[in-house]
């Protein structure tokens, strides 16, 4: 048991030395592109060019999380009542189709650079590369009347995560709450390390060739961390 703990924290280490070391040379290599992203999003779209908001990265605690605005300026207006029509029990899955989103947005969201800025909280110790992804209050409050909500919360929130290689819309809300349920046991519990080269992988998969990771696959990848 005291080896199975040390192996543990000997995971846990290494996986926050490798946010560290990985999020310095990201900044480094895509300085221009967010550079150029943000003079794209001020020329054809206008300010703001960021979005803030505040984001659940564990149970209790609530985090101020930057990302480039990808859709209009009254996107939270009723004229487009995207609560109503996107939110699924806790998670608010809006298409890539849907008409709040922004020319330039669109680019954004399919190339995952609207994430990028997050690289900042990944340096700073409040987020990872990978986990499962920080989440408002209304969607935290929604979560709630799962059993067993917060094992999602159990381990760092990320920029990607096991969620993401599936597809918000490829799943339902207690699939998805599964799945992230169970990457916080592999965290806590399995080799986390292992798992995370597996989500990277398949994030970079996802984002070049739009090959999405079956729900089934991904519960076995999970199992096999263990």
């Amino acid at each position: 048991m005291q080896l199975k703990r040390k192996n543990m924290n000997l995971s846990k280490f290494t996986k926050r030395a490798i946010d560290v070391a990985a999020s310095i040379l990201l900044l480094l290599i895509l300085a221009p592109i967010l550079v150029i992203s943000a003079l794209a999003i001020l020329v054809l779209e206008g300010r703001p060019i960021f979005y803030i908001s505040r984001r659940y990265v564990s149970v209790d605690r609530e985090i101020p999380i930057i990302k480039f605005r990808t859709m209009v300026l009254d996107a939270k207006s009723e004229k487009y009542d995207l609560h109503g029509r996107f939110m699924r029990e806790g998670y608010l899955d809006i298409p890539l189709d849907c008409e709040v989103y922004t020319g330039i947005g669109r680019v954004l969201e399919r190339s995952q650079l609207v994430e990028m800025l997050q690289l900042f909280n990944v340096f700073l110790n409040s987020m990872s590369l990978i986990g499962n992804r920080p989440l408002p209050s209304v969607n935290v409050d929604e979560l709630k009347k799962f059993a067993g909500w917060q094992e999602r919360f159990a381990s760092p929130a990320g920029i990607t995560g096991i969620s993401q290689v599936v597809g918000k819309l490829n799943q339902q809300p207690t699939e998805r709450l599964e799945l992230e349920g169970l990457y916080s046991k592999v965290y806590n519990e399995g080799n986390v390390i292992k798992c995370d080269i597996f989500v990277a992988y398949y994030t970079i998969r996802l984002v070049l060739l739009g090959k999405p990771l079956s729900i089934e696959k991904a519960r076995q990848l999970l199992n096999r961390c263990l």
